[in-house]
């Protein structure tokens, strides 16, 4: 996972498969973040694949932040990974952009 600041806004380039491993470790980087800052876009253009383990991962994240008055964005999902939230119904719970620059406005 790479991080960089965009218009004074952290995005986070999330790659390769979320699961319950890789999910964890993304989560902690992410709370690291979160700690530092008030927002965190996780960008999912290199995701190829994420499970029902690494989506469980992303809504403890999203709990955690939201608990603590922070806020997750969600962009550049494949069709695959977009339908999973769709399905779920937890595309009416996160904020998901088609494109990094919808999220960073």
């Amino acid at each position: 996972m790479n991080v960089k600041n965009v218009n004074g806004k952290n995005v986070a380039y999330l790659e390769g498969e979320i699961n319950a491993q890789t999910g964890a470790q993304v989560k902690a980087e992410i709370n690291t973040l979160l700690n530092k800052g008030d927002s965190v876009i996780l960008s999912f253009k290199s995701v190829v694949y994420m499970n029902s383990s690494g989506l469980r991962e992303i809504i403890d994240l999203f709990k955690t932040a939201s608990k603590n008055k922070k806020e997750v964005s969600l962009c550049d999902m494949n069709s695959d990974i977009r339908e999973m939230f769709s399905f779920t119904g937890l595309d009416k719970v996160f904020k998901i952009y088609d494109t990094e620059a919808a999220a960073i406005g």
